[in-house]
């Protein structure tokens, strides 16, 4: 009896995707959206449960939300190794399911050290940030890339007005409307209710993965290509022939009769340009993989001080938001980011190409950062919300330009038989620097707090805005080559010359969803 994974047809390279597989990789992608994001507005009411004094919130909530990030650190590449050999659709399949199981360990948490041991398993148990980014390069033409990358973000965006609403409303539900749930299980653990969205939503990606997503026909060729050959040599040979997509060389020679033609050939320029040597990183893949790593920094260490400063007393020179406010300001950033990447961002891309965009995305985050601390200082409650929305619109917005844009540079600077190791590098890359960046930021502005000046609460704004003008500066050295995929280093030409009759290419019909 055949699996389901054999009769779902190998997915080619298309010009447009249908809506609902587009939807379905968002759900996947959700695995590390939503799990990054549900637990912010929760961190600050959470630490001050577990007995930490105001004072030192901002340190201990950075100290957990870098723990999910060293998790990830750990097994980022190992993902892209297993997604490289075992294919991509199992891989998705398995961070989803894995990642259902650790949120639990969070939402039970009664210390600083098992919140911080659920965040690190969260991270530790899947990759699909950087796998379903490693599909949609092998399965979009140029022409798909800025529409397909551009839903991924629309799923972030998804992800940042859900997490955040079903955090900010589904914490301590007990207080909320004790003649429910007085007495249960969320009476005991206040934080598990939105830790149990989280895994409906993830555990629900696993399992329309196991029914509707095909594998990509890009890792069916370079699997074949491995079948076929008879030493390592060869198939290097044969896998950079099928990452290249000349999948009708492999499957019409006989690799007897390939291997002897390109064996007379071996002095020449044409076969050396089939190298079996796998370029894993070349100068522009090691800029793009900076660049994204010291984003994710900023954007994590944003993140994460944010509700410290919105929840931090007036006293200390925050806003003093309740769990409510703090929820509305995020589902706000979170809805602006899904109109913004529907009508604006595919006329960025489409005007300035993803390197100009990337570079405008910094710009203008670079600008906004310090806006949000001007909302202490307003004289009325009207001008402190008009502030704090203005701020978190257009950072939400900035850095919606900068992570699709610099997803699609990282993705076009490499082949496809390395692209889920690039991923998985650039994700360890950018794992690390989110452990570092909540740490960082945490200390910052915890050691803001103790100073007596009236605008401390400016300081840590003022790093971060520091950090991301260095990033503008850093991303003035990507080549806007970038803007479209890397060419194929095979040719055709370099096989034997006699044409023999053409076959089907493998590709997916995807009319339907099954």
């Amino acid at each position: 009896r055949r699996s389901r994974a054999t009769m779902l047809a190998p997915l080619a390279p298309r010009d447009a995707h249908p809506p609902w597989f587009l939807a379905l990789l968002v759900l996947l992608n959700v695995v590390d959206a939503f799990h990054l994001n549900i637990v912010w507005p929760m961190l600050p009411f959470a630490v001050r449960d577990f007995g930490v004094a105001e004072i030192d919130v901002g340190f201990y909530c950075g100290v957990i939300g870098a723990a999910a990030p060293l998790g990830a650190l750990l097994s980022a590449y190992q993902w892209g190794r297993i997604s490289d050999r075992y294919g991509r659709r199992p891989a998705l399949i398995a961070g989803s399911a894995l990642s259902t199981m650790s949120v639990f360990v969070f939402g039970t948490a009664k210390s600083v050290r098992a919140a911080a041991l659920g965040r690190w398993m969260s991270g530790l148990l899947n990759g699909n940030a950087a796998i379903v980014k490693t599909y949609l390069g092998e399965t979009s033409t140029k022409k798909a890339q800025s529409e397909a990358f551009g839903v991924l973000a629309l799923g972030y965006g998804l992800a940042s007005t859900l997490a955040p609403a079903a955090a900010g409303f589904l914490q301590r539900p007990a207080r909320r409307w004790p003649e429910t749930f007085a007495g249960t299980a969320f009476d005991t653990y206040p934080y598990l209710l939105p830790m149990c969205v989280a895994a409906c939503l993830t555990g629900l990606g696993a399992v329309l993965g196991v029914l509707l997503l095909p594998e990509t026909a890009s890792f069916v060729r370079r699997a074949e290509a491995k079948a076929m050959a008879r030493n390592g040599d060869e198939e290097k040979r044969l896998v950079k022939l099928a990452s290249a997509g000349d999948l009708r060389a492999i499957e019409l020679r006989d690799v007897d009769e390939w291997s002897d033609v390109a064996g007379d050939k071996g002095e020449s320029d044409d076969v050396e340009d089939v190298s079996p040597k796998e370029v894993l990183f070349t100068p522009e893949t090691t800029r793009a993989v900076a660049c994204y790593a010291v984003l994710a920094a900023i954007a994590i260490g944003y993140d994460e001080m944010l509700p410290v400063f919105l929840k931090t007393s007036h006293e200390l020179g925050g806003c003093e938001f309740a769990p409510r406010d703090i929820g509305i300001l995020l589902v706000c950033g979170g809805v602006t980011l899904l109109v913004f990447q529907l009508v604006l961002y595919p006329r960025i891309a489409a005007a300035l190409g993803a390197v100009r965009a990337f570079r405008f995305g910094v710009a203008l985050f670079a600008a906004v950062s310090m806006l949000a601390p001007f909302a202490s200082v307003m004289p009325n409650e009207p001008m402190l919300w008009t502030v704090a929305l203005v701020s978190q619109c257009t950072k939400i917005c900035a850095l919606g330009i900068g992570f699709v844009s610099i997803t699609i540079v990282v993705n076009n600077s490499c082949e496809d038989a390395v692209k889920a190791r690039v991923n998985g590098i650039a994700g360890t890359t950018s794992a690390f620097a989110r452990i570092v960046a909540p740490v960082i930021c945490g200390w910052t502005f915890a050691g803001a707090m103790r100073l007596t000046f009236p605008a401390r609460q400016f300081l840590p704004f003022a790093f971060i805005c520091a950090v991301t003008v260095a990033l503008r500066v850093i991303a003035e050295r990507l080549p806007t080559a970038l803007d479209s995929p890397t060419s194929s280093v095979a040719d055709v030409d370099t096989l034997p010359s006699d044409d023999p009759a053409p076959v089907a290419p493998v590709a997916s019909n995807l009319d339907s969803p099954c």
